[in-house]
């Protein structure tokens, strides 16, 4: 095997190998020429990052890792079912581990060989941990502009791979790193629904005829019985009678219509029959694999509270313990300004938000009515007149009201693209089917319903919120508790039972994804610890701790009113 690594050094280290002395010595001279590599290749196969192999051969004294083939088959089992997740097993280094796998494969290498071969197997796994629990690409490389996520955390791909080593049973290990969310174990029992259409490409349709039920003997039971063996993938009870649709058929073809979105009555009539006859395609395996790998992006370490905006859908969800509990229509920005695809923390609310327009918006304006007030960006001093498009001078404040822009409730998650969510006084877009018409924040339908529901923990009630809204004040309220809202744009869901909708592209983004997804990834970005900080002994000595005064250590009461006005994002 060869070894082609950046600077050119570590070619270099290895023609000197047979020279060397034991082979954790050896391994670790390699690693450590990757550790400062920022693109590395052993036998022409790309390594996700030589320093997080480097710092994972450190923490096992630089020791081979795949010195036992079970280890080796129970990472192949892994890689070869990847495809459930919608990886290909080409992710994965699939051949060189089907190649290793062979009984005294690694009895052929030499030292040389036997290191490479150990690096590979140990970046499969690295990629493994990395693309279920992150994803395989990073959606900031994919839309620098619509996408946002931190670099992913070294120590957390370390403590999964150690994990895994260290586990009995790996899979079930890596499994159970944490809960998946509802939404995408849904959507990989629609994949899997898909994927199980691919074993019946060839086959002749089903013949119609009368419908089939529990008890009947006909010559199609038979033949419905191997299709949905086929679809399902595993074994179901023949009887002595093959003809006879027996009480084992009957489940199955009741799990089938479930996951079909059909009536579940086990009877095998028309609609089930042309379930059953429908073909294998392809781009719609595709279309589910690039949403899964959406929701990968965003939902690591997701608690079972939060909020999710679902952009293609124009929905918007509340989740408790893990479960949808109130949904709501929403409006989404319009293809000229995408709502984009993030994962942030809602903090709190503002009741009768005042609205700063956007200079994009101002440009258009003349003469404002007396519901805009005009601020002098010079001196921060309200103007009594002036032309409100000179957006170099004035800064433009609609003020709280019935006409706001932003309605009564806004809900604030602070972020890069000064995207929020909010009401609207345009109560009638919501009944269009179509609703990407805003300038990429969220406007809900139902705000105040909303806002119920997430300060039900913090003292208050619709009558309180109420009360408020009457009022022409603005009041800042801060959630008891801080919860996740996420973003997504997906072109296909499933329900609990995989029946996949798929969802009109608005943004168009699903064919960059695709071209993306299905090539190799090469790097990534992933975020190490920084070093502890060297004491300087020059430096003026530290000055003694001031004295910690309670109250002002103590977070914010989750009725805390603010006092200052200062979001101004565009709407």
């Amino acid at each position: 095997m060869k070894f082609h690594v950046y600077p050119s050094i570590f070619s270099l280290l290895l023609a000197f190998l047979p020279a060397l002395a034991h082979p954790s010595s050896l391994l670790g001279r390699t690693l450590e020429s990757l550790r400062e590599s920022e693109t590395a290749a052993v036998d022409g196969v790309h390594l996700l990052s030589g320093r997080l192999l480097a710092e994972f051969y450190a923490r096992r004294d630089h020791q081979p890792v795949w010195t036992e083939p079970a280890r080796i088959d129970a990472l192949l089992l892994l890689v070869e079912e990847s495809r459930l997740e919608g990886f290909a097993p080409q992710d994965f280094h699939v051949e060189t581990l089907r190649e290793l796998s062979l009984p005294h494969a690694f009895d052929a290498l030499s030292e040389a060989e036997r290191i490479g071969a150990d690096i590979k197997l140990s970046d499969a796994l690295l990629r493994y941990v990395h693309h279920t629990r992150f994803g395989k690409l990073d959606p900031v490389a994919v839309d620098p502009k619509r996408n946002d996520r931190k670099p992913v955390p070294a120590e957390q791909l370390l403590a999964d791979m150690m994990g895994a080593l260290e586990a009995d049973d790996p899979d079930a290990f890596l499994s159970s790193r944490f809960q998946y969310p509802f939404w995408y174990e849904d959507l990989k029992r629609g994949l899997a629904r898909y994927l199980g259409k691919a074993n019946l490409e060839g086959l002749a349709p089903l013949p119609a005829g009368a419908i089939l039920m529990q008890g009947n003997r006909d010559p199609r039971v038979a033949l419905v019985r191997e299709r949905l063996r086929l679809i399902d993938d595993h074994e179901i009870p023949v009887p002595s009678d093959a003809t006879r649709f027996d009480e084992s058929l009957h489940a199955a073809v009741v799990a089938f219509q479930r996951r079909f979105g059909l009536s579940a009555d086990g009877a095998v009539g028309p609609a089930t029959i042309a379930a059953l006859n429908q073909p294998f395609d392809a781009g719609k395996v595709e279309r589910i694999r690039i949403n899964l790998e959406r929701m990968r992006w965003l939902y690591n370490d997701l608690d079972t509270d939060y909020v999710f905006v679902d952009v293609a859908n124009y929905k918007a969800h509340v989740v408790r313990d893990g479960g949808i509990v109130w949904s709501t229509r929403v409006i989404v920005g319009e293809k000229d300004a995408q709502t984009p695809m993030f994962r942030d923390t809602m903090d709190h609310l503002v009741f009768n938000p005042t609205w700063t327009v956007p200079i994009s918006i101002q440009k258009t304006m003349g003469r404002v009515s007396s519901s805009y007030t005009l601020v002098d960006r010079r001196t921060g001093r309200k103007s009594s007149g002036g032309d409100a498009s000179n957006y170099k001078r004035y800064q433009v404040v609609q003020q709280p009201g019935p006409r706001n822009a932003l309605g009564r409730v806004k809900f604030m998650f602070p972020n890069r693209h000064s995207v929020y969510l909010h009401d609207t006084p345009n109560k009638g877009l919501f009944a269009r089917d179509h609703r990407a018409l805003s300038h990429g924040c969220v406007r809900v339908q139902d705000p105040v319903r909303l806002a119920e529901i997430l300060l039900q923990e913090s003292n208050w009630d619709r009558g309180r919120i109420d009360q408020v809204l009457g009022s022409s004040r603005t009041r800042y309220v801060n959630l008891e508790k801080t919860l996740p809202v996420l973003l997504y744009y997906l072109t296909a869901r499933a329900d609990e039972h995989g029946a996949v909708r798929f969802r009109p592209d608005i943004y168009e983004r699903d064919q960059s994804l695709l071209d993306m997804f299905a090539g190799p990834v090469l790097r990534t970005r992933i975020a190490f610890p920084e070093p502890p900080a060297v004491p300087d002994s020059e430096s003026a000595p530290a000055l003694p701790p001031a004295p910690t005064d309670p109250d002002l250590d103590a977070p914010p009461a989750s009725n805390a009113v603010r006092l200052t006005q200062t979001e101004s994002p565009a709407p």
